[in-house]
Parts: C-alpha cells; structure tokens; sequence
C-alpha cells in the first residue's frame, strides 16, 4: 500500500470515528434537553413514531446499500460515468418509488398509531407522522448519496457533513422545542435532513464531476445489475426495517410509553458508543469490493486482522461503558434510573455480539456474498420477537430487552462461525481470540460491581466505583498484544 493510500484509509477509518463522537455529544445534550423539556413519556412517542414510520424504507428494495459497492467497482475500473449513472438510477428508482409507497402508507400507519399509544398521546403523534414520513424519504436519498461517497473512498467528507447536521439538529430542538413541543423535534430533524440531503449531493457532484446537477438519467441495465444485489439485501432490509418498529410496540405494550422512552434513550446510547468501533469496519466495503483478482488468502489475511483488533476495542469500549452506565444515568437523567441501566447493560451485552461481527458483515457485503448476512437478520429478528414476547409477558420491559440481547447474540454468532469457515480458519479457535476471553470476563464482572454495589447513593461514590473499576480494567488489558499492534495499525 503507498502511502498516500495509507493516509486516504486512515482518514477514512479515524474521520467517522469523529463523527460518532461529535454525534454522541449531541446526543447527550439533546436527550437531556428532551428529557427535562418534553419528558420521558413524550421521547417514547417520538420513538414510536419514527420506528412506526421507518417500515416505509423496505421499498429501498435493497439499492441504497449497493451504491456502495457498485459505484467503487466502477471508479476502481476508472469508470466514472457508469458510476455517475448507478446514482441517478438509484436516486430516480428509490425517490419516486418510495416516496409513493410513504404516501400510500401515510393513512395505514395513522389508523395503527391509536392502536399502540396511550389515547392522550395520539393526538400529537398524528401531528408529527407527516413530517416523520418526509423524514424518512429524505433519509433515504441521504443513503443514496452517503453510500455512493462511501464508494468514492470518502467516509471522511461524508462524515464531516454528518457532523455539522447533528450540531444543526440540535440548535434547531433547542429554540423549536420550547415553543411546539414534540413537533418541534420533528420539524428540526426535518430541517436536518434537507440541508443534509443537498450537502452530501453537493459534495458528490465534486467527486464526480459528471454528475449533472439535477439526476435525471435512468439506465435500467444498471437497475438490473443491482437489483441482483438488492434482492439478497432486501431481505436484510426488511428484517432491519422491522426488527426496530417490533421491538418498541412490544416495549410499549409490556412496559408502557416511559418504559419505552427509557429503552429509547438507553439504545440509542449504546449504539452511539458502537458507531465508534463499527464505522472503522465500514471502510472493508468499498476496499474489498475495489480489488482487483483478490484471493481468498488476501481476504482471509485482512479479515483476521481486522477481527482481531475489532474484538479487543469492542471488550475495551463496552467495558468502559458499563462500569459507567450508573454515572451516565445520573449526569443524564438527573437521578439513577434502574430501569435506564437494566437495558442498558442488556442491550451492552447485545450491541457487543452485534458489533464483533463488523469485519464479517462488511467483507460479505464487499464481496457480495450476502446469503450468511440476511440468515444472520432472520435469525436475530425471530429470536429476538418470539423471545422477546414470552419474556415481556413474564418480566415486562426488562424481558423484552433480555430477547433483544438473545437475538443479537444468536444472530451474531452465527454469522460468525459460518464466515470463518469460509475462509477455512478454525472457528472454535478464532471466535474468541487469543488471551482476550479473561479480559471479557473481567469486562462483565467489572461492570456488575460497578453497578450494583450501592443503591441511591450519592455521585461521589459512584464516579470513586467507576473509576476504580476503570483503572482495573486499563491495567488488565493494557499487556494484551493487540493493543501494541492497533498503535501501529497498517493495512498491507
């Protein structure tokens, strides 16, 4: 590798890294905001809503996430019309067809609100579905254009842009807010997404400079090449697409709207802290998709690197995170929330199967062999729903998020060991790799302590807990070869 390839791969693996950083802080403050402003109750409807809303993204037919790939094989064959025609088809195909489907869907998913929200809450929740269903159209041509500059080896314009649309949306829900209450929060995510939308587009005309300035080219021949791709995605984009909406009916329905704005507040945090390992990951789409005559053994070489390293940040940052989950409950809340801190931990625990998985999904997703990806959404949505059903009938909320973390274990795991097996390495020695198993032990126990030792007591003793505990893990962990080894990290 050149160097100047070195710098292009490391800018973009540390930019989106950023990104998820900038994007966590205004998280905090944002739901700090909402939770003292609107309240609990009010952030559960809003989850609701969006989740409910959200369905409408199974008419992406699966396009959006193979811009990615086709648009870097083209450039990687020096071709770039053929990429600039795979985006205007797709943007075409994908802004008509499902901007049809969210207006067909609009009066549907009005009738089914009332049916899961308490009868004080539908009224607004009908006000803000509108915005939200525009929302998620814009959402979707941002993937388009986020995809394709993926493609374009540029993660790091994509998420500079990104960035600077989470400190708009925040700046918008602090002077809207106050004023129109929940369709605040909708209109500022609405006002995000525009300027997100045209930004990306912008950036994307500069990279490719025969795009025209409007898309107005439509090449079926690419649509059929890609709709090969899209079929096998689409299946994973419809378990994406509904895993989310039925996880938080079910949390509505067993714990009710505050359990669910609890739930909301706690996933989102969690998978905020797992967008700082997972996007290192995402640059395996357009670099094994952009190789040439690539063998099984270059494959198997990156994989094994990447695994590796991905395997001891992710014991390393959700460690972290659960020995300071009773502190962020605090500084975020006001107050320790246990029922904040259970799915927490919980879905820590879930997000972590989920995460170690990065360097599989992706080189699949690279290579084009989607089938172990789409059985992994399967397996992680029906375990996830039929567990989580007969667990929230018993334990209400805490079993529902108990059945997400079984479904995101089983789904996990699975893809793992059929990914390793098709690379020929032997997976009852690889999934867990070397000397990292006491570390996550010592992650788990660390976090429990950390937790549960004391009950309502004063920050102090819970910041003097976690920080103890914290200093423990740095020690155990410190010796561990693959943290000399991510020091000097390089792709060869």
């Amino acid at each position: 590798m050149s160097s100047a390839e070195s710098k292009r791969l490391s800018r973009n693996i540390a930019a989106p890294i950023a990104q998820v950083l900038i994007s966590g802080v205004v998280l905090f403050v944002l739901y700090r905001f909402l939770y003292d402003e609107l309240g609990v109750a009010q952030i559960g409807v809003w989850s609701l809503v969006m989740a409910a809303s959200s369905v409408s993204r199974i008419g992406e037919l699966g396009l959006s996430a193979g811009v990615v790939r086709f648009v870097a094989q083209a450039l990687g064959q020096q071709d770039a019309a053929r990429a600039a025609d795979v985006i205007q088809t797709t943007t075409i195909t994908l802004g008509l067809g499902v901007g049809l489907l969210l207006l067909v869907g609009l009066p549907f998913i009005g009738y089914t609100l009332p049916m899961l929200l308490p009868t004080a809450s539908v009224p607004v929740a009908l006000q803000i579905l509108p915005m939200a269903l525009v929302s998620i159209w814009l959402m979707v041509l941002t993937s388009v254009f986020s995809g394709a500059l993926d493609g374009c080896l540029r993660m790091d314009l994509r998420s500079a842009l990104t960035a600077v649309s989470h400190l708009l949306y925040l700046g918008l829900a602090v002077v809207l807010v106050p004023k129109f209450g929940l369709k605040g929060i909708a209109w500022a995510q609405l006002i995000q997404y525009v300027a997100l939308m045209l930004g990306m587009w912008l950036l994307l005309c500069r990279q490719i400079k025969c795009l025209p300035l409007i898309p107005h080219r439509w090449r079926l021949q690419y649509l059929k090449e890609m709709f090969g791709y899209g079929v096998r995605f689409q299946v994973i984009t419809i378990m994406s697409m509904l895993f989310d909406p039925m996880v938080k009916v079910m949390m509505s329905k067993f714990g009710g709207v505050e359990t669910l704005g609890f739930y909301e507040m706690a996933n989102r945090l969690v998978l905020q802290c797992r967008g700082l390992i997972i996007e290192a990951s995402r640059v395996l789409v357009p670099t094994i998709a952009a190789l040439q005559n690539c063998n099984t053994d270059q494959i198997r070489r990156i994989f094994t690197t990447a695994y590796s390293l991905n395997f001891y940040v992710s014991v390393l940052f959700y460690s972290l995170l659960g020995v300071s989950m009773s502190v962020i409950s605090i500084l975020w809340l006001g107050h320790l929330q246990k029922a904040f801190v259970l799915f927490a931990l919980l879905l820590s625990l879930g997000w972590f199967g989920n995460t170690i998985i990065g360097p599989s999904y992706f080189s699949n997703l690279g290579s084009g062999r989607l089938r172990e990806n789409m059985i992994s959404h399967i397996l992680t949505s029906v375990i996830s729903g039929l567990s989580g059903l007969v667990l929230g009938i018993r334990f209400g909320g805490a079993g529902v998020a108990a059945g997400v973390t079984l479904g995101l274990l089983g789904g996990g795991i699975f893809l793992l060991i059929t990914h390793m097996r098709q690379l020929g390495l032997n997976w009852p020695t690889f999934l867990i790799p070397q000397r990292l198993l006491p570390l996550l032990l010592a992650g788990a126990v660390l976090s429990l302590v950390s937790n549960y030792w004391i009950n309502q007591a004063p920050l102090l003793l819970y910041l003097l807990m976690a920080a103890a505990c914290t200093a423990v893990l740095l020690v155990i962990m410190y010796p561990h070869p693959s943290r000399a080894v991510l020091m000097k990290f390089k792709l060869r």
